[in-house]
């Protein structure tokens, strides 16, 4: 079996930017590297899948969702690939990973922007009820620890992504998901 993969775990409000980040990182990185994103596993949902009307099965939905996201990123590390996982993590969300990645390591990146523009994004976009990236500030990032922070609201994609090479390229160990996972057990 090949070396594990470097994961990059993007945790971000809907609409901070975190696919754009993530093409902006590709074309940065000197290595190759994946994206597994939220949206592309949303995008297989039939319509109405986490409607009110939908909301008994709800939470067994979000695990599936959160574990199937999962199985495919820590497959493809497992593998030598490199990947850039973006995700808008609940507290659900949150113990989900803490229970899936119990062997792999992971650097934190936690990506936030402002209400503003999160609002200006969201409406230009279309695609996201009005108010979802709002409804979501105080609670992504609420508590967590990054090993690395970009804000979308003050730089480009590629102003971030750039960042983020150089910090990359002196080499960090990953601690911040370690940290945030023994509190997690402790409890």
């Amino acid at each position: 079996m090949p070396d594990s993969g470097r994961i990059l775990l993007f945790n971000g409000t809907s609409s901070s930017g975190k696919t754009s980040l993530a093409k902006a990182l590709q074309t940065a990185l000197p290595q190759q590297y994946l994206h597994v994103q939220l949206n592309a596993f949303r995008d297989m949902e039939p319509v109405g899948y986490f409607s009110r009307e939908q909301a008994a099965s709800g939470s067994l939905r979000v695990a599936a969702l959160c574990r199937a996201m999962h199985a495919t990123v820590t497959e493809f590390a497992a593998h030598g690939q490199n990947v850039i996982f973006d995700h808008v993590l609940s507290a659900d969300a949150w113990h989900y990973l803490f229970e899936d990645f119990r062997e792999q390591s992971l650097y934190l990146v936690g990506v936030h922007c402002s209400i503003e523009e999160l609002v200006r994004r969201e409406r230009a976009r279309g695609d996201r009820e009005h108010g979802l990236a709002e409804s979501q500030v105080g609670r992504i990032h609420e508590g967590r620890e990054y090993d690395f922070s970009v804000d979308t609201s003050r730089s480009s994609p590629e102003e971030c992504a750039n960042a983020l090479v150089q910090w990359l390229q002196q080499a960090p160990a990953p601690s911040a998901f370690t940290q945030m996972r023994a509190r997690h057990d402790a409890v």
